[in-house]
């Protein structure tokens, strides 16, 4: 009895070593290897692009009065930002996280605990055969769908498989729509701010195009019969 119960008391011991292996490897995984890339991006925002803030808090001053510094704001050519109150503050530099924390900081001797939550939105110019092209700022974790649709949608003739991506002068993406099959953001297949989405036209089969089709049918008839009576004819 005693035999079995140090061999029980082992087993449990092992099981308690192992369970614990398994969770300090989990919390490594999850702190380190499968880190959020965002976290780690030391910029997330460029001169033309904008940040959405979200806010929240109670003003202290104006006879308690609210005031809201949520809102979009542009990001100039020198990478600052204007907001109320504080005036320009640098943008360039900093990722969504580490400029929140910086807004708070600045904030601190206007309210009493701001939450601050910011989205980068990045600057896109869509061409071509949608209902409303121009340039258009949106979120990179939206898909390609949200974009689109913020230009009006695709026109009747749009072929969506032709949209691709320029940056530059240089085609980055050839088939766009092919790209998100394997994606589900912007961000995921490294549309960057400043790109050029440009869908082409759905190539229509023109009436000349048609009489070819026709006189080469009837070219593949005639030459069908044709055979037919050779046979005949050596039989």
């Amino acid at each position: 009895m005693k035999y079995n119960y140090y061999q029980q008391s082992a087993l449990r011991i092992k099981l308690i070593i192992i369970v614990t292996i398994f969770f300090v490897l989990e919390i490594f995984l999850k702190t380190y290897a499968f880190s959020s890339p965002t976290i780690n991006k030391k910029n997330e925002f460029y001169p033309g692009d904008a940040l959405e803030i979200t806010f929240i808090d109670i003003y202290k001053k104006s006879n308690g009065k609210g005031i809201n510094i949520g809102g979009q704001y542009i990001v100039d050519s020198r990478g600052h930002i204007m907001m109320p109150l504080v005036g320009s503050i640098k943008v360039v530099g900093y990722n969504r996280y580490t400029l929140a924390e910086k807004i708070v900081d600045v904030y601190k001797s206007y309210f009493t605990e701001p939450y601050i939550s910011i989205k980068p939105l990045i600057r896109l110019t869509l061409m071509g055969t949608f209902k409303k092209p121009g340039s258009y700022r949106i979120s990179p974790e939206s898909s390609l769908w949200e974009l689109i649709e913020q230009a009006g949608g695709p026109l009747s003739n749009c072929d969506l498989n032709s949209i691709k991506v320029i940056r530059g002068d240089k085609v980055v993406i050839e088939d766009l729509l092919a790209s998100f099959e394997k994606a589900y953001s912007l961000e995921d297949i490294e549309v960057k701010s400043g790109d050029q989405i440009i869908a082409g036209v759905r190539k229509r089969i023109s009436v000349r195009q048609i009489f070819d089709y026709v006189r080469f049918g009837m070219s593949i008839v005639s030459l069908y019969f044709l055979i037919i009576r050779w046979q005949q004819y050596n039989k």
